[in-house]
């Protein structure tokens, strides 16, 4: 699964109709390129390719009588796309690709809160049975004497991460059964302090 596909198609969602320097501007405030290994110039080629396979439909602006920059928004199979990479980053662990999970943290809010919860329910049912697993795997490991040494350092290493996960996650699943963040249905939870400049503005001072 392609957390980059997930992520542009996510924040041309929030932003559309968006322009590529606007998109690639958002993202990099998200630190993307470190922790989901996208490059910035590869975010115009992944947005042509996207709208090449009709996720993204490309909106010519004109200037004068020349073409001006191009912007970008979902088509109804990108909705669908996008939908369904969210699901699928959410509800499957996946101990090698940890970006995917970062990703749908992003856009989490885009689902409701009782498919959330059950979402984070089914990653803690399959990260314990990871930590069950571990220790027959480890035992494989070590008795295999064609892997090297430091191969079991390896899996270890990963198993750490999953068992923080699992902890995380038990913790994540009981704040938002709580009640904290807003999901799809809700009114937003999140609002800029007055004065905040943002993309969308300055956040106005609330009325007397």
């Amino acid at each position: 699964m392609s957390t980059t596909r997930l992520l542009l198609l996510g924040v041309v969602r929030i932003f559309q109709p968006a322009y590529g320097y606007q998109l690639r501007r958002e993202l990099m405030t998200w630190k993307v390129d470190q922790w989901a290994n996208i490059n910035p110039g590869s975010i115009y080629t992944g947005l042509r390719t996207l709208a090449k396979h009709g996720y993204l439909v490309e909106l010519e602006e004109e200037v004068g009588d020349k073409p001006g920059r191009t912007s970008y928004k979902l088509t109804a199979d990108g909705e669908m796309e996008y939908i369904t990479l969210l699901r699928a980053a959410l509800w499957n662990v996946d101990s090698f690709q940890p970006g995917l999970m970062q990703a749908a943290l992003s856009f989490m809010w885009s689902l409701r809160r009782d498919e959330v919860v059950a979402a984070l329910e089914s990653r803690i049912v399959q990260l314990e049975q990871l930590a069950k697993l571990e220790p027959f795997k480890e035992r494989q490991i070590l008795e295999d004497p064609a892997t090297p040494d430091h191969v079991i350092e390896m899996f270890r290493v990963s198993m750490a991460r999953d068992r923080g996960e699992l902890e995380w996650t038990k913790e994540f699943r009981q704040r938002i059964a709580d009640g904290e963040y807003a999901f799809a249905g809700e009114p937003p939870s999140f609002r800029p302090p007055p004065g905040t400049t943002t993309h969308w503005g300055v956040i106005p001072e609330p009325p007397d």
